[in-house]
């Protein structure tokens, strides 16, 4: 695929494994990307406290500060923003939704090839705009004009690599989770909370990098930038109405998919 999109970008690759550095040091060398590299958690983060970096691809199980741990620490002191990508072994897969519940974005599975790794950065720095307000409607749909929604699931049958049972758990641990994340969002939007509103946008944005709704993972993205920066503040209620709408239409196609997986 074409990777001009990475030309010029800074990535910081937290991997103790000196094979799996060279694997991705060498994919990475041939897209005009620059990188460093961190040995553990703790050496990641020292690193983003003196650089500028665009992503991190984080591995899951390294010595001294493992990635949850330095994922943590980063969003809590350093950098919410930065986009984390988890590089995990099979070992990992049982942690389920913690990647996202530790504020990551996305995650590859190892071992992974070149196509997942460029196809999940692009997915990342060519995220969809947010939507554009106007003065009719400040651009956002009304719910009841809404009857369908995409729903994409390659990130999980990648994860899976065929395991219906896990496939299963991560939908409904999505669906069990998803309700909890919008009620937050309405709790601090009542309470004009903007400081925790887009965090809890962000929360409920990141817990759509595996199971993924991409017109819910839009609005996400608007509702946490506006409260972040206290602008177009009108346009989060309608917009998070609809995201509750996308969400009743998403969980209908997700529970035809566990049906299916459970035939």
């Amino acid at each position: 695929m074409n990777t001009d999109f990475l030309k010029g970008k800074r990535i910081l690759i937290a991997e103790d494994d000196f094979v799996n550095q060279k694997l991705i040091t060498h994919s990475l060398n041939v897209t005009g990307a620059s990188f460093d590299i961190a040995g553990n958690g703790a050496e990641a983060i020292e690193m983003l406290k003196q650089n500028p970096y665009d992503l991190i691809l984080m591995d899951i199980n390294m010595p001294e500060m493992d990635g949850f741990e330095a994922t943590q620490i980063i969003r809590a002191e350093i950098n919410k923003e930065i986009p984390i990508i988890a590089m995990t072994g099979w070992s990992s897969r049982a942690e389920g939704d913690k990647f996202t519940r530790m504020g990551m974005n996305a995650c590859l599975a190892k071992p992974f090839g070149l196509e997942a790794l460029y196809k999940t950065l692009d997915e990342i720095f060519n995220a969809p705009p947010p939507v554009k307000p106007n003065s009719a409607n400040f651009g956002v749909k009304a719910p009841e004009t809404v009857s369908t929604v995409a729903v994409d699931l390659d990130m999980l049958n990648e994860l899976a690599e065929g395991d219906n049972e896990y496939k299963t758990t991560i939908i409904n641990m999505f669906l069990e989770s998803m309700p909890e994340s919008i009620q937050k969002m309405e709790d601090d939007l009542a309470a004009q909370d903007w400081e925790n509103f887009y965090k809890s946008a962000h929360y409920a944005k990141s817990s759509l990098s595996v199971v993924r709704v991409p017109d819910m993972h839009t609005l996400a993205n608007t509702m946490e930038v506006n409260a972040k920066k206290l602008e177009k503040l009108e346009t989060i209620p309608p917009s998070l109405q609809l995201f509750k709408k996308y969400f009743e239409l998403a969980k209908d196609v997700l529970h035809e998919e566990i049906k299916k997986l459970g035939a």
